[in-house]
């Protein structure tokens, strides 16, 4: 299983789409500006979050996948699961996306609502820690990737 961790930078210059909406950004992995590129094994990523998010007290917290793109290949569809902490051992399952319709000219975003008991924690530093898992016929997967992964809160 390949693995796709890194240290993060929080992104906090200038206001965004998600301060305006009263969200604020928690944490992202965009790979060091190269995204995260998916085929046919599954991929760990590990999401180090402000602090602010391991207490599960925000009112909503939002898993964004921007930037999916796609070869024009035969691709699967992947689980999105969440490992550890409130989650169940095996993950919890928090979504799936697929690439129907999405080729080299074309990009698109994703998002998903999570359970806050799913961030709580008490280690330091907090993280969260996301499997996207191929379904299916994998074997002949083309590329495709997502540009950042991101953790939002109310």
């Amino acid at each position: 299983m390949r693995s796709a961790c890194a240290a993060l930078a929080l992104v906090l210059s200038g206001p965004s789409q998600g301060d305006a909406a009263g969200m604020r950004l928690l944490g992202k992995y965009d790979g060091g500006g190269r995204g995260v590129e998916l085929g046919a094994d599954p991929v760990r990523i590990a999401i180090p979050l402000d602090a602010r998010a391991c207490d599960g007290k925000s009112a909503r917290v939002t898993l964004y996948l921007r930037g999916l793109r796609a070869d024009s290949g035969a691709h699967p569809g992947y689980r999105v699961l969440l490992i550890g902490r409130g989650a169940r051992a095996a993950g919890e399952r928090v979504g799936e996306i697929n690439f129907y319709g999405i080729g080299p000219e074309v990009r698109r975003d994703a998002s998903f609502e999570l359970a806050p008991r799913l961030l709580m924690t008490r280690q330091r530093p907090c993280a969260v820690v996301l499997l996207l898992q191929p379904e299916g016929g994998a074997g002949s997967a083309g590329k495709a990737a997502i540009g950042s992964v991101e953790i939002w809160r109310e």
